[in-house]
């Protein structure tokens, strides 16, 4: 029993650190949760050693109390550490999955101002607005 906690001890360590492969680290997580839970069912089956057996000749000292709870009882509760221990490194090693994305601006660009011709040039600058519609014409 006690080989068994030790090794348990031992598969948390080398379980417990998964930052990038959230696989692996589901697997940690339910095997470290398997762990905790073993633990409190070796607490609840352990006898509490306070019961001893008192059938015993009178004059003599009782003498047939047998102590594995505290042998039991200190497994159960290493099962226990481990498997919080282990499952609180494998959260706090996880990547966070909210990476902020980034801003896409789509701005239309500016265009770039027109230079004013030089003096005595042939071409007028160019107007935008539409000229004035001829009288007479129908629009």
């Amino acid at each position: 029993m006690v080989s068994l906690s030790v090794g348990s001890v031992g598969m948390v360590g080398s379980v417990g650190c998964f930052p990038h492969n959230a696989r692996n680290r589901t697997i940690a997580e339910i095997v470290e949760g398997g762990l905790a839970i073993s633990g409190v069912i070796v607490e609840g089956v352990i006898q509490s050693g306070a019961d001893c057996n008192t059938t015993h000749a009178p004059g003599e000292p009782a003498m047939s109390c047998a102590q594995t709870a505290s042998t039991a009882g200190g497994i159960g509760v290493a099962l226990i550490l481990a498997g919080v221990v282990g499952f609180m490194a494998t959260i706090s090693t996880a990547e966070d999955d909210d990476k902020p994305v980034p801003i896409e601006i789509k701005a239309t660009p500016i265009p770039a101002p027109v230079a004013a011709p030089a003096a005595g040039s042939a071409n007028p600058p160019f107007d935008p607005t539409p000229p004035p519609p001829a009288a007479g014409s129908a629009s």
